[in-house]
């Protein structure tokens, strides 16, 4: 797909709805790395950064009353919702997109097990898709919705490990299972987060050497992710003090400054 097209149909998602825009540029940016973590070729890899930036693209078909309701959908709610899978693979498709960026943007919605949109399961679920469905989960449950709260990264890692099976590729979930950056304990401890953000600022580094563009949208991404994790650092350093006990000399000098 022509990259002129892809950035064109991005500012149009950025127009119609800002958050969308940057939930597509952090899905992007996951499935990227996860892509990469499993060893997909380069051309393929492209596709699915590509599929990842537009895979809510539909979703400008749908209102923004809906999108945005802080509470529960109604059914018929849910039934526009759940267009907006074949509303956005049709319209990419009609705008140049090759068939593995169409078949992500139709099929991130669905579970290894077979209870998704369309009902597909195992591997009739394209690669790809089953790539940007678990990059899709981890921002979703990691980022503030209309309707909840963002949960701690070291949770939403522990929600996609237990749908193992379930909802996404138990293989691929293997896989990244191996590595620090998907696994939950390392958001636990200042110790081993402190290391995964300087592995974080490394990716950081690589994209703005490959892209040059600090407004390009997987920089833009990274960036607010890092920020992320120094705010939990920041808690977990917090809670690590208030959890130490005081010596003799502490509690006196306390004791002294209320008075």
């Amino acid at each position: 797909m022509q990259r002129d097209m892809v950035t064109k149909i991005l500012l149009e998602i950025r127009r119609y709805w800002p958050a969308l825009y940057l939930h597509s540029a952090a899905v992007a940016n996951f499935a990227l790395r996860i892509a990469m973590e499993l060893g997909i070729e380069a051309r393929h890899c492209q596709d699915v950064l590509t599929g990842a930036l537009l895979h809510d693209a539909g979703k400008m078909h749908v209102s923004l009353e809906i999108l945005t309701k802080p509470g529960p959908l109604t059914e018929a709610e849910w039934g526009q919702m759940k267009k907006h899978t074949d509303y956005g693979a049709d319209w990419v498709e009609q705008r140049g997109g090759n068939d593995e960026v169409v078949a992500v943007i139709r099929y991130h919605h669905e579970w290894w097990n077979g209870n998704g949109y369309a009902g597909l399961k195992y591997e009739q679920i394209p690669l790809l898709a089953r790539i940007v469905t678990i990059a899709d989960a981890l921002d979703a449950m990691t980022a503030s919705r209309p309707y909840r709260k963002a949960i701690a990264i070291s949770e939403a890692l522990m929600e996609i490990h237990s749908g193992k099976g379930l909802q996404f590729d138990p293989d691929i979930l293997t896989v990244l299972r191996q590595k620090a950056t998907y696994e939950p304990a390392t958001y636990q401890e200042p110790r081993t987060l402190a290391r995964q953000i300087e592995v974080e600022k490394e990716w950081l580094a690589r994209l703005i050497k490959i892209y040059g563009d600090l407004t390009h949208p997987l920089i833009i991404a990274q960036s607010h992710w890092l920020d992320k994790l120094v705010l939990s650092i920041y808690k977990l350093q917090e809670g690590k003090r208030k959890e130490k006990p005081l010596f003799m000399g502490e509690r006196e000098f306390l004791n002294l400054t209320k008075n």
